[in-house]
């Protein structure tokens, strides 16, 4: 019988992470099946890297040593293995695919995901569990709690703000450049992703021994497809860039008044916009202006064939941060 574990871990000694699974998980002794998702946020590429990869090497020995059934280990890293991060430094050459090599130095030790793939080959040699990294590219979904790299909430709380401040049907124009709105990339939905994952890890044959794969909707799209459409979910119209659009912090925190009003009105949670990462959502639809689709090629050969509509994929999330009073 498989018993999974989804891991997130602060960084604290293996002898006191054992203590706080058992304490915690009457039956983690059975556990088969990890999930790795764990991040924590410096302000440097060093301790970034130090910090996360520590981490994970924390999680990976507190496990063996309380559970004995340890079979697959899944890894979620994401596009900063393709050095998606470095746009200007590194060639981007997509469609990216998995067996395209790392980044080459000095950026490739600012990538976390490489030492920490590392790490997992180290402590998997010789046992008989093993692991498997899923990369996704910008994940579209919802966590009742606070997420640094929560996108789609982002654009729901600045569209629904929008929606109060300008009225049902206003235009509401692209808040990037126009060679963004038109680049090429590769959402993946939160279910998608889940999916992929425990595919992955009820297939190790297919999977394991340190296997890569990428996930993302399905089709390519560029922003100037999707913008439009996640639009309508706010009765809004979605149009291109113009030259002189705020940005969605700045339209937030000038019209921070409004959104009192709403959560007031509505009963709204407000810790969704008191905790949101605005730098991460501007990061997404300003800043990674270049093209970067994934190849899901690998995926399709070891079975895997779900897909969404990426518009979808954002309707369904927000429905579900609808329903936990995030937005009206």
């Amino acid at each position: 019988m498989s018993h999974a574990l989804i891991l997130g871990v602060s960084g604290i000694s293996v002898p006191e992470v054992v203590r706080l699974l058992k304490e915690k998980i009457s039956d983690v002794s059975t556990v088969s099946h990890v999930f790795f998702t764990a991040y924590i946020a410096t302000d440097d590429f060093e301790s970034l890297r130090k910090v996360n990869t520590s981490l994970l090497e924390t999680a990976i020995r507190s496990i063996e040593e309380v559970s004995k059934d340890l079979k697959v280990v899944i890894l979620q890293t994401g596009g900063k293995g393709y050095g998606l991060e470095f746009p200007k430094e590194v060639n981007i050459a997509p469609p990216l695919r998995e067996d395209m090599p790392r980044i080459p130095q000095p950026y490739q030790d600012k990538i976390f995901y490489y030492t920490q793939y590392d790490l997992l080959t180290e402590l998997s040699k010789g046992k008989s569990w093993t692991f498997t990294e899923i990369r996704p590219d910008g994940i579209v979904g919802f966590v009742p709690g606070s997420n640094a790299m929560n996108m789609a909430q982002g654009i729901a709380l600045y569209l629904s703000l929008y929606k109060e401040v300008n009225g049902v049907g206003a235009t509401v124009p692209f808040p990037g450049f126009e060679h963004g709105y038109n680049s090429t990339h590769s959402d993946t939905f939160q279910d998608v992703l889940a999916r992929m994952e425990i595919f992955a890890a009820t297939n190790p044959q297919k999977c394991g021994n340190g296997g890569i794969f990428n996930i993302a909707d399905g089709d390519t799209v560029t922003w100037a497809q999707v913008w439009p459409k996640i639009c309508t979910y706010f009765d809004l119209i979605g149009r291109g860039p113009k030259p002189d659009s705020q940005p969605m912090e700045a339209f937030v925190k000038e019209n921070a008044k409004a959104w009192g009003a709403m959560v007031e009105k509505h009963g709204l949670d407000p810790s969704g916009m008191k905790f949101q990462n605005w730098a991460h959502v501007h990061f997404m639809l300003v800043q990674f202006d270049f093209d970067r689709q994934y190849d899901l090629s690998r995926a399709r050969e070891v079975g895997f064939m779900e897909s969404i509509d990426t518009a979808q994929g954002y309707f369904t999330a927000w429905d579900r941060m609808k329903a936990a009073k995030i937005f009206p």
